[in-house]
């Protein structure tokens, strides 16, 4: 299957190029990348024949010679890049966030709903095994008391550069001044107000939260009211409470520091028991994530299970290939990916006091 990709940043450079180099049924065919100097230097890498500075240049020379593409540009060019490869029936895997604007989103969904093309969103965490082992026993549970999750990030580029040799590269000056002026806006209108600190609190949630939303709604459902929201240390945190189906009731917390340490997890109480899943550092491959079952009033079991140390970026791409031949359901779909940055949106809806749109 060969493989366009679309934005060879940091995410591609340590995840999804190495990955999909790795595995036998794809062939990594061409880069894209506006910074057309970096794609070249990953090309000559990794042996790639095709290099492009824009993605319609890709599309209208070999986009019939490929297979898929994985469009790893900011979010708030996802729109305009996966409508058109999607309309050019390509199976498109885009990477979170699926958009920054609600009006963006809708058109993805649009265009996924109208291609024939398989359109999915690399959600990673929903293909952590430690992840889908503590779906089975969530799912076992006759009664949920709270949920809590938690996740602060660090200064992840820090850990990078000790990690990492990426090859550097940056667009036209041009090219930054307009992308900047476009999320600007875009963030703008999602949450609706230019207030300075809301505004960088988007820019980082957005990009950040959206894991921990999507994975709360793969164990239990959709939200169907955001009960309360407050915004902490200047925008850098955020608490959230809100309900889910069957009235479960999470605690989220989220947020962004200087420390060195990652930190990520979902814990769930029932009236006898414990379970939380503990992520390791995304960056830090196959590193696993735990999971730690407690249970007992009279009598005490506590184990914690390593279920894999397979890497959940790996299983991400190698599910997009299954359901790309037919063999596995779309588990991350844009639909599902749009009421996710639905969620985002009215916790700042929230926060300013207005009427969210979750649970309409």
């Amino acid at each position: 299957m060969r493989f366009g990709i679309i934005g060879c940043g940091l995410v591609a450079q340590v995840m999804h190029i190495p990955y999909l180099a790795e595995l036998r049924e794809a062939e990594l065919y061409a880069f894209v990348d506006p910074a057309k100097g970096r794609a070249e230097t990953l090309a000559g890498r990794y042996n790639v024949p095709h290099v492009y500075a824009e993605h319609e240049e890709l599309l209208a020379d070999i986009g019939d010679e490929l297979d898929a593409v994985v469009v790893l540009t900011p979010s708030h060019t996802h729109a305009d890049v996966a409508t058109d490869t999607l309309s050019s029936d390509l199976n498109t895997l885009v990477e979170k966030p699926l958009a920054t604007t609600l009006e963006d989103a809708d058109r993805l969904v649009e265009a996924a709903e109208e291609s024939d093309a398989t359109a999915m969103v690399a959600y990673m965490k929903r293909y952590d095994p430690s992840y889908e082992r503590a779906q089975e026993v969530v799912g076992e549970l006759d009664q949920i008391d709270l949920v809590t999750a938690y996740d602060v990030d660090p200064d992840h580029f820090r850990i990078i550069e000790e990690v990492y040799d990426l090859v550097p590269g940056s667009p036209p000056e041009s090219v930054i001044e307009e992308s900047s002026a476009k999320r600007q806006a875009d963030i703008e209108r999602a949450i609706g107000t230019d207030d300075e600190t809301l505004v960088e609190a988007y820019d980082f949630q957005l990009e950040h939260v959206c894991h921990d939303v999507n994975a709360l709604r793969g164990l239990f459902g959709d939200v169907e009211s955001i009960d309360h929201v407050n915004m902490l240390a200047n925008g850098r945190y955020a608490t959230a409470h809100m309900t889910y189906e069957d009235g479960v009731e999470c605690i989220l917390e989220s947020g962004d520091s200087d420390r060195k340490w990652f930190e990520e997890s979902i814990r769930v109480d029932s009236p006898d028991g414990m379970i939380s899943v503990d992520f390791s550092n995304p960056f830090i491959k196959n590193t696993p994530t735990e999971l730690r079952i407690k249970q007992g009033t009279e009598e005490l079991t506590d184990t914690v299970e390593t279920p894999s140390y397979e890497e959940p970026f790996k299983r991400e791409l190698q599910r997009f290939i299954r359901c790309v031949e037919g063999d596995a359901p779309i588990r991350t779909t844009f639909a599902e990916a749009r009421e996710d940055l639905r969620v985002i949106i009215d916790m700042f809806r929230t926060y300013r006091g207005e009427t969210p749109r979750t649970g309409d």
